[in-house]
């Protein structure tokens, strides 16, 4: 699961550390549900441990089928994307060291992302700013 954060028409991406499984990677925010955690509780809490803002809303906008690496038992992983919104006011991205060493903000057609399909994604999702977000949730 991803949050797609866009700030001034560039979206939020973050490099997993080398002593990461998916070391060099560029994803957004995001990662995997917890036990007994609704769907928005943990985009919520992943985007705040990963990039430091607690979103204030998202919208999902689409999935991503990518072979999965985790469990030799299940050929495919579904990633879920969400274009989340920024928090009122200024704010600061502080990436968590110990998942990613580096952030970028990417115009939309030039994500880095080694996941296969992010960039037509999001490029397919021009409008993914607050404004044009429904209510929260």
């Amino acid at each position: 699961m991803g949050a797609l954060i866009v700030r001034h028409g560039r979206l939020l991406m973050l490099r997993r550390t080398a002593s990461d499984s998916w070391a060099g990677r560029w994803d957004p925010p995001g990662g995997g549900v917890g036990t007994g955690e609704s769907l928005a509780e943990s985009l919520a809490r992943k985007v705040q441990e990963e990039a430091g803002p607690a979103i204030a809303g998202a919208l999902y906008i689409g999935h991503l089928d990518y072979p999965a690496r985790e469990n030799p038992l299940l050929p495919v992983s579904r990633g879920f994307f969400f274009a989340a919104e920024e928090p009122p006011g200024h704010w600061s991205v502080r990436i968590n060291q110990t998942e990613h060493d580096r952030f970028a903000w990417s115009r939309p057609d030039r994500v880095r992302s080694t996941r296969p399909g992010l960039r037509a994604l999001v490029t397919r999702r021009p409008a993914l700013t607050p404004r044009n977000l429904p209510d929260p949730w």
